[in-house]
């Protein structure tokens, strides 16, 4: 039977749902890379946003019209969410996180797994020998998150934060290098959490050390880091490997507003967020930031979201990811009043996503004359160590790690770049 892995949201969604495609032919099912051809489909779903839940019922409806026959396998965070409902709209088997990983085994069954992931259990590990469908090996090492930011539904659907061993995640780090990867990208629901609930001084910093000490040939991206989790430790860390620690630092800020952040349940100040983000851009040469933001969150008044831009603009963030605010239910602030209309969300939106547009620019422009290190990817691209796209201007060979000085930039803020070096 064919099987097609459709994957929403996180980029631990992304690593379970490459483990089940390496998966897939043990029992019986043969992946394929069109979703048309696929008589079984795996929605491996997301419920960070209202959005995305809509986006997985939509194509739950839309598959089950194109094609009545094609099994469908609901599972990920909106599962979870509503495991009792997805049957009504075109499930055929609904399986929740907690289970995820042996959804394979219950597809082969026809049966259910509706266990609330709230219940206690295990790290849920996605172990991947290979990753099939990308240059860059994503290592699941965390998941769940207990901080309950007040505009957050998943630490109900993820449940509580649990890690994986660290020998284990040191075993798949060196087979993932051994086999050819030159980047790895550790990922978590809340990484920053890594280690807090095993025995002994474990912590983030202590895991990406050892990678470090006892691994060679490849380099680390991190994924999100929260700014409290930005510690003096964590700083030289960053600062003493930057040869092997990529210079892109994803740090959430979510609102530039001190106030707003009070109310998001976020424990740190507009403040404190861009003095943190001037000591990386001064110890770590064109380093560059990514930032999450929510506009329109209940009770932001047009002040409160000018202290946003501002604050984006005197911490340099380089890359940033806007959202309008949407309720989840069950979350604190789906009750708080205030609540800002659908037309003021949106023109902030495009105010703060032009001005993203502005600071990428000028983040890119300041690469002209440099030299970066730059993994290659398919079509002729490239991602350098500080999240910029290189576009080559000849064919280059996939999974490379080479010296290139920037040229250029393109329209789209792509950067040109000529090949100076080669890492063997």
């Amino acid at each position: 039977m064919n099987i097609y892995i459709y994957t929403f949201g996180c980029k631990v969604n992304q690593v379970e749902s490459e483990n089940i495609v390496n998966n897939a032919e043990k029992h019986g099912f043969t992946p394929v890379s069109n979703i048309e051809n696929a008589e079984l489909v795996v929605l491996n779903s997301c419920a960070v946003t209202e959005n995305a839940e809509k986006k997985f019922r939509n194509l739950i409806k839309k598959l089950k019209k194109d094609n009545p026959s094609v099994i469908i396998a609901a599972t990920g965070c909106a599962a979870e969410k509503d495991k009792d409902k997805l049957k009504n709209i075109g499930a055929d088997i609904v399986v929740t996180n907690s289970g995820k990983m042996d959804i394979l085994h219950y597809i082969s069954e026809n049966s259910d797994f509706l266990r609330s992931i709230s219940e206690p259990h295990e790290f849920v590990l996605a172990e991947n020998p290979k990753m099939i469908t990308r240059t860059r090996a994503f290592v699941k090492i965390q998941d769940g998150c207990d901080s309950f930011c007040a505009y957050c539904i998943i630490p109900s659907l993820r449940g509580k934060p649990s890690s994986r061993d660290m020998d284990s995640v040191v075993n798949e780090v060196r087979h993932l290098a051994q086999s050819g990867h030159k980047e790895i990208v550790p990922v978590g629901i809340h990484v920053g959490k890594y280690g807090l609930d095993l025995s002994g001084n474990v912590n983030l910093v202590s895991l990406i050390r050892r990678l470090i000490n006892e691994i060679e040939g490849f380099r680390i991206r991190l994924t999100s880091i929260e700014l409290n989790e930005l510690t003096d430790e964590m700083i030289a860390l960053l600062t003493d490997h930057q040869d092997r620690i990529c210079r892109h630092y994803h740090i959430p800020l979510q609102s530039g507003s001190t106030e707003i952040l009070k109310k998001m349940r976020r424990h740190y100040t507009a403040e404190e967020y861009i003095e943190k983000a001037q000591i990386l851009k001064k110890l770590v040469p064109d380093c560059t930031i990514g930032a999450d933001i929510i506009v329109g969150f209940p009770t932001e008044t047009d002040e409160n979201f000018r202290e946003t831009m501002d604050t984006v603009k005197k911490a340099g963030i380089d890359h940033i990811h806007v959202f309008s605010y949407s309720d989840r239910s069950g979350t604190e602030a789906s009750l708080m009043n205030g609540k800002v209309d659908s037309k003021t969300k949106s023109a902030r939106a495009k105010q703060l996503r032009d001005i993203a547009k502005e600071m990428k620019r000028a983040s890119a422009e300041r690469m002209v004359g440099k030299c970066l290190k730059t993994l290659t990817q398919n079509d002729n691209t490239g991602l350098t160590d500080n999240f910029f796209t290189v576009i080559f201007p000849n064919g280059v060979e996939q999974n490379l790690l080479l010296d290139v000085l920037i040229t250029g930039v393109g329209n789209d803020n792509t950067l040109k770049a000529e090949i100076i070096g080669h890492e063997h």
